[in-house]
């Protein structure tokens, strides 16, 4: 069977007949150890020519790709294993993806030293496992991974403390669900998406584990909107119903559509956003407004809500260009780097604007955010500084507004509560990303690109088709996002979940065996009915002397 899949590979690898790598250095022959890996460019090492091995089911030596290849490991010192998600070279391609999602492109020049393009070695039964995946090694992938795992456990986490008295579930849950996601999404990525056929296996690398954080993110996302109003049951049933979706999700828009989408605003952050107001909606309860009074801040909630903030604002750049390639991965840094600052700066001002001189710190804790999200799926196009830095402006007046205005207008007039505001963090941003996308996209000619266009977009598309399919992904994962929220919404409703009543709602009474202090149930400055802060018994003191001395100065006078 002739291969299916053109012969040039996203990642930009070196002509066959050329001695020189992506970025034009000559690098040292490759070993015959290097003949079943290849590698992707990293911003800490000089490029290397890149080969797929013979056995790689997508490779051009290779007489009949299986359909689901599996994702390949890095197997050598000189970078990371690549493939490609979204048949495109950047966009959650080239050195990692979405599981490896589907790659329509093969690269040219495949022939190594070694290698023997009339024999046909793909893995089978009775052939040994890949050596690309059995001699998987930690690359220059695992500090990106660790500051996306980061994000997840601790970012998310602690994100979501702002609560007075759900302290305990808001980084609990949050830790328990992102361990059940990262293992129910490879078994789904590994059953539905990456399953090779060949061998009935799916493989495990360190791409995998980032794919596996991508989706956890999606989920997190969800978990925010109706954080305080459902029990630990309903939360596992909606993360387990929610990555089933997504990866169908993710498989369309980047299989079918072969969307870019570097940052994953389309595919996490839309989806996740409007997937979780969806079950919200669905399931909006006249006891959440009764609950109201339990759900606001305190000093030290706050506080501990903006430890999260920072690990997320710090650790974004990560986020948004682990899955970019060659030069778009240093693009992608440069651009969230900006819109981050931006989105900061204007945060910081509207807040001030909107609430008459002064700060509110559930703007600072999330608006500053919003910046990341708005330049994800356009991370790694060529948008000038400026450009990066308008989205990120934009994004942020945008989210504090929403904050003001938007929040309290669904909760009032449409019942859709919304506990962390994720519509003006992640819906609307990610929305804004997406637009961005379908402008940038339209605007991308060989003159701004050059040999780059075809790295990061699919070949042959004019510059109104990559709009038009930016422009379908974005409407694709809000559209399905809806659906599996209706869905898993009306699941939700069943009165056999333990439903939280209204005194357990935005309470940790309920799942935790909580610590006790003398004078409240709650081991914690705030009062817990008025959310006023209570001060320490030094505090006291030190206030009641002041009052007796003022006393005493007034009878003196």
């Amino acid at each position: 069977m002739p291969n299916p899949y053109p012969t040039t590979h996203p990642v930009g690898p070196a002509d066959s007949n050329n001695s020189k790598g992506p970025g034009g250095v000559t690098p040292a022959p490759p070993t015959p150890s290097e003949n079943d890996s290849f590698a992707s460019p990293s911003l800490s090492s000089s490029p290397i020519p890149l080969s797929l091995p013979p056995h790689h089911p997508l490779s051009p030596q290779s007489s009949s790709p299986s359909p689901l290849p599996p994702p390949v490991s890095s197997s050598s010192d000189s970078g990371t294993a690549s493939s490609g998600v979204n048949s495109t070279a950047s966009g959650r391609t080239g050195s990692a993806a979405i599981g490896q999602l589907f790659p329509t492109t093969a690269i040219a020049g495949n022939q190594v030293a070694g290698n023997d393009s009339s024999t046909d070695s793909r893995p089978t039964e009775t052939t040994p496992v890949p050596a690309a995946v059995k001699n998987a090694k930690i690359t220059d992938n695992y500090a990106m991974f660790e500051d996306v795992h980061a994000m997840m456990f601790v970012g998310f986490g602690f994100l979501m403390t702002f609560l007075k008295r759900y302290g305990f579930s808001s980084v609990g849950f949050n830790f328990l669900l992102s361990a059940f996601v990262l293992q129910w999404s490879t078994l789904t990525g590994g059953y539905i998406l990456y399953w090779n056929k060949e061998t009935k296996k799916s493989y495990i690398d360190i791409i995998s584990l980032i794919n596996g954080d991508f989706a956890c993110a999606a989920v997190l996302i969800s978990f925010g909107v109706v954080l305080g109003k459902m029990s630990p049951l309903q939360y596992f049933i909606m993360a387990f119903i929610e990555i089933v979706a997504y990866e169908a999700n993710c498989l369309f828009v980047y299989q079918f559509l072969r969307a870019t989408d570097v940052g994953c605003s389309i595919t996490v952050h839309i989806f996740g956003a409007f997937f979780g107001l969806t079950v919200s909606w669905i399931n909006y309860r006249k006891e959440t407004k009764e609950a109201e009074e339990k759900e606001g801040s305190v000093y030290q909630s706050d506080v501990f809500s903006m430890i999260g903030t920072l690990f997320l604002w710090l650790l974004y750049p990560s986020f948004n260009a682990v899955f970019a390639v060659d030069e778009g991965k240093l693009r992608a840094i440069i651009n969230t780097y900006y819109s981050l600052t931006a989105s900061c700066i204007a945060s910081f001002a509207f807040s001030a604007l909107v609430t008459k001189d002064k700060f509110k710190m559930v703007h600072i804790q999330n608006s500053t955010l919003a910046g990341g999200v708005a330049i994800g799926t356009l991370a790694d196009y060529i948008i000038q500084p400026w450009g990066a830095i308008l989205v990120g402006g934009v994004a942020g007046s945008v989210s504090v507004l929403g904050y003001r205005f938007l929040t309290p207008f669904l909760a009032n007039y449409l019942r859709l509560h919304d506990t962390c505001g994720v519509i003006n963090l992640h819906g609307i941003p990610g929305l804004i990303s997406g637009l961005g996308s379908v402008l940038a996209g339209g605007l991308a000619t060989k003159e701004l690109y050059g040999d780059g266009l075809e790295k990061l977009f699919p070949a042959g598309r004019s510059p109104q088709q990559l709009a038009a399919y930016q422009a379908a992904a974005t409407g694709t994962s809000f559209g399905l996002a809806i659906v599996s929220g209706i869905i898993t919404g009306v699941i939700l409703r069943i009165p056999i979940w333990n439903v939280p009543t209204a005194d357990e709602m935005f309470d940790d009474d309920m799942p935790w065996d909580l610590p006790k202090d003398d004078d409240d149930d709650y081991a914690t400055n705030g009062n817990a009915t008025t959310g006023q802060f209570r001060p320490s018994t030094n505090q006291a003191y030190e206030n009641s002397l002041e009052m007796q001395a003022r006393e005493k100065k007034d009878e003196d006078y």
